[in-house]
């Protein structure tokens, strides 16, 4: 099996047994600041929620106005987002979900104002991450905006984690760990970073960051 392949594999256990460590519900509070934040110049804009798990910044995206669309590989994750979507009437007609892989996005170029990514970039490939780029931004429209998160080099799995490197395998998982100039080296050239919040909570450690495709 290839390394994508036993990371699908792990991503179907951890939905079928709940053993994962990320939240289910409620936004992610970066998220939620900038979706109201750039709702009055996004009125109805359509938002792409990339690896969106369990929909929770599919649905808060919705109930905020926008037409956002959650995409995901894991069936399981599918149908529990679609469950937790209908527990929230203001979203009702504005949230939809469908399966997709980042890789190969079911979506014409330039189709979304404002794309959402917690969760994958730290699990693709250091050799992936142009085509990662390449393939996610060109679904964002010039001038749309692109928010982020990333586990910082400041994660760790376990107390006196110890490694010599951005990037390990764990578990049958990959996961790249940023530093904060990472950013501008990897989308620079693209669009320009209007925020970092960086994260720690206990063990964990993440990036958020929030971007904007330039318009030519």
């Amino acid at each position: 099996m290839t390394l994508y392949q036993t990371q699908a594999a792990y991503f179907k256990r951890a939905y079928r047994t709940g053993e994962h460590g990320w939240p289910v519900e409620g936004p992610e509070p970066f998220v939620a600041a900038w979706l109201r934040k750039l709702r009055p110049s996004l009125p109805g804009g359509r938002v792409l929620d990339l690896g969106c798990g369990e929909g929770r910044h599919t649905y808060a995206a919705a109930e905020q106005g926008y037409r956002a669309t959650g995409v995901d590989y894991e069936p399981l994750a599918l149908r529990r987002a679609r469950t937790l979507a209908s527990r929230h009437p203001r979203a009702r007609g504005r949230a939809r979900f469908q399966a997709g892989n980042i890789f190969s996005l079911p979506f014409r170029p330039a189709t979304f104002d404002l794309l959402i990514d917690y969760g994958c970039l730290h699990h693709v490939t250091r050799r992936d991450t142009g085509r990662y780029r390449d393939r996610v931004l060109s679904v964002l429209k010039p001038g749309g905006y692109f928010l982020l998160s990333c586990f910082s080099t400041k994660f760790k799995h376990h107390p006196g984690e110890r490694r010599t490197r951005d990037w390990l395998v764990h578990r049958g998982h990959y996961d790249r760990f940023f530093r904060r100039r990472d950013f501008a080296a990897l989308f620079g050239g693209w669009g320009d970073v209007l925020a970092i919040r960086e994260e720690r909570n206990g063990l964990a450690g993440f990036y958020h960051v929030a971007m904007r495709r330039k318009h030519a």
